[in-house]
């Protein structure tokens, strides 16, 4: 197959993959609240692409030479392409939108305007205005003899036209920024037994005769508008300045990045929309989209919650471990046996209460972390710091280039700095550390003794609840040592290291990979068994992608989990790949890849996806798990995951983002059947 054939363009498969979203808020077996939500996502979702790859795409068409865009071919049809499947899936998004309004108007939970409120409604806005609001509006009078003020990223702004009643001619031009410090609906009082909701742009609408009672006009018409800019940002090549000091300049230029989309209320008078595009200078803006009245369908995530049950995912509370007790030591635990903790199903104290005992034993000498995406408030790093007062020496690898939580894990960094015994690396410029490990060491006698946690997700409690992980907890003296040599390379600084079971970007990943499918490919061409099985987010990198087409074409059994971009199409002429994807509430984000290896088979779980960037610009971990229980664990899960058809989508392109669900009772759906699955492994183990 040519490479042609064989390769689809990554952004566009990203557009297939925020379809699979948008499809999932149009699934009528999910319940009317969760639907909303995968609206949300999917907005969410488009903002960020915008930002992210139109913004390069901008940058590329204006400086090709700084910002080149390799593997996107013709960069101005690309664009096209993407503006127009944008539209096509912008309008599929406002269809659903106005359905799931109407259908929850079936359960009395309505959605009203400034136009429908009753005399009651009125007085508590009246109220909710007066205390809350009011402190939050700073409107700013546009002025063609003053500089037009500055619209900042995915911030809601109404645009309001004043002017006299009987004299149109007089009129003026305002903006008021719709504050993202409140809450976008407003839960009003009920009525009737019905649930009556706003949005806080139209409680402004209601309250811009007082917000501009200064000045003599009598009617109000206000329209809301968008502005998405290039949320990338260049590391100046100023060597004398520490990588702090440049995010901290790059970030700002980030936030004044050039306009790469806007979108504006379609009602909007010409002359007013002539005026913001001058003004605004939104000429050069390759993307202006008509919308509706309301934009920034991503705060349905925040969607009031209302006690109807029925409206919502059944309830399912994170089980306590099945090999775990929490009558004993962790540490002794995991340094009998290794244990598989599968989030969200399991719970995430585990990794907290690990730390925290480390904290506190006194044979615990040291502990090593790596952290990408922190919250703001981080029992993890808590944890640490109080380990750290406790006298462990304490390493902490936080990586300052997580892209848009950058603030946030330098905010940590100012507070870190101040801890004593806390060894803090704040990134290293031109190499992420995206990859997910703890070690923790103890003294025992004259030993040394260590226990790693490796994860495919980011140690975070946040997202824990909400993203499908795994984390290894091993005292494998042979992974232990190897992850322990890691942090020595981090902390005295890159080098060409020798790993022999860890496989780790940027030094072998893409190499061992490629081995490891030529050895499967050796095995099919002798007519041996062989397989590979990949769950990951991303296959994008086109050099594996080439090496998976040629093992398919030898007979390896190639089978494909890949919940976002999937640029390797699936052609009806490749018997032996088979692909899908699933959405379902919570976010499949373990990558997990296995070889048949002549029936003793391999299985290792990490950080990377198959992407040029995880391959090769970023440290990147790997760990084969030697454990046959917890590879049976493993199997189970990829088997669950690969039978399921209720939350599933085909990748195939004669039936590509086909939803696969049969409707037929007790059908597979793999997230609720895990859950189970570790139900019942409880119930054996107590």
């Amino acid at each position: 197959m040519g490479a042609s054939k064989a390769y689809v363009n990554r952004e566009l498969r990203w557009l297939s993959f925020n379809e699979r979203v948008l499809m999932a808020s149009e699934n009528e077996s999910i319940p009317l609240m969760e639907r909303l939500k995968f609206v949300g996502i999917f907005s969410s979702n488009l903002d960020e692409f915008y930002a992210v790859r139109v913004g390069s795409i901008h940058r590329a068409l204006i400086d090709p030479e700084h910002h080149p865009l390799k593997g996107s071919g013709n960069l101005k049809t690309l664009l096209k392409e993407i503006l127009h499947e944008v539209k096509r899936l912008n309008a599929r998004t406002d269809a659903v939108t106005e359905h799931l309004f109407e259908e929850l108007r079936k359960h009395r939970i309505c959605m009203v305007d400034e136009q429908t409120l009753s005399d009651r409604q009125r007085e508590f806005l009246d109220s909710f205005a007066a205390q809350k609001l009011r402190r939050n509006l700073f409107p700013i009078l546009l002025d063609p003899n003053l500089a037009f003020p500055y619209l900042k990223h995915v911030t809601l702004y109404l645009a309001v036209h004043m002017y006299h009643s009987t004299q149109p001619s007089d009129f003026r031009y305002a903006l008021v920024e719709v504050p993202n410090t409140m809450d976008r609906y407003v839960e009003l009082p009920s009525r009737g037994g019905w649930h009556h909701i706003i949005n806080l742009e139209d409680v402004i609408r209601l309250k811009l005769n007082e917000i501009f009672k200064a000045l003599p006009y009598d009617r109000y018409d206000a329209y809301t508008i968008k502005i998405t800019r290039d949320g990338e940002y260049d590391l100046t090549d100023e060597i004398t300045r520490s990588l702090y000091e440049k995010l901290s300049t790059s970030i700002k230029q980030r936030s004044q990045g050039d306009p790469v989309r806007f979108v504006y209320d379609r009602d909007m008078p010409k002359h007013m929309l002539n005026y913001l595009m001058e003004k605004a200078q939104l000429k050069e803006c390759r993307i202006i989209i008509a919308g509706g009245r309301y934009h920034n369908a991503r705060d349905l995530l925040r969607f009031p919650k209302i006690e109807i049950p029925a409206l919502y995912f059944e309830e399912q509370r994170p089980l306590k471990h099945h090999t775990l007790s929490d009558q004993f030591s962790l540490l002794d635990q995991i340094e009998k046996r290794d244990h598989l903790v599968t989030l969200p199903y399991h719970r995430y104290d585990t990794v907290i209460d690990l730390l925290r005992e480390a904290a506190l034993d006194r044979q615990v000498t040291s502990i090593k972390m790596t952290l990408y995406r922190v919250p703001e408030n981080s029992s993890v790093i808590n944890a640490l710091r109080n380990a750290a007062r406790n006298g462990k020496e304490v390493t902490l690898y936080l990586e300052l280039q997580a892209r848009f939580d950058e603030e946030i894990n330098m905010q940590w960094t100012e507070i870190l700095t101040r801890e004593r015994h806390i060894n803090l690396i704040s990134g290293v410029e031109g190499m992420k550390v995206h990859s997910k490990l703890a070690l923790i060491t103890r003294t025992v006698g004259k030993k040394l003794k260590r226990v790693a946690l490796v994860g495919t997700g980011n140690f975070n409690e946040n997202t824990a609840s909400q993203y499908s992980d795994h984390i290894l907890l091993t005292a494998n003296p042979k992974l232990t040592g190897e992850i322990d040599q890691l942090f020595l390379l981090l902390e005295r600084g890159f080098a060409d290291v020798k790993f022999k079971h860890l496989i780790v970007s940027p030094f072998h990943t893409r190499k061992r990979f490629i081995s490891l499918i030529k050895a499967e490919m050796e095995q099919a061409l002798a007519g041996k068994e062989s397989g590979i099985v990949l769950k990951l987010n991303n296959l994008v990198d086109q050099q594996m992608i080439k090496h998976l087409v040629k093992a398919e074409a030898s007979g390896v059994p190639i089978t494909l989990m890949i919940r976002g971009i999937c640029s390797l199409a699936l052609h009806k002429d490749q018997k032996n790949l088979r692909g899908k994807a699933l959405i379902d509430r919570y976010l499949e984000h373990t990558r997990v890849v296995k070889f048949h290896n002549g029936g003793k088979p391999l299985y290792f779980l990490g950080s990377a996806d198959w992407m040029e960037r995880n391959l090769d610009t970023r440290i990147e971990v790997m760990v084969p798990v030697y454990s046959k229980e917890i590879q049976e664990e493993l199997e189970v899960f990829l088997t669950m995951h690969w039978e399921d058809t209720y939350s599933s989508f085909s990748l195939e392109q004669g039936s590509y983002n086909q939803r696969l669900q049969t409707g037929i009772s007790g059908e597979k759906r793999a997230q609720q059947d895990l859950y189970r699955y570790y139900q019942s492994l409880l119930e054996v183990e107590s």
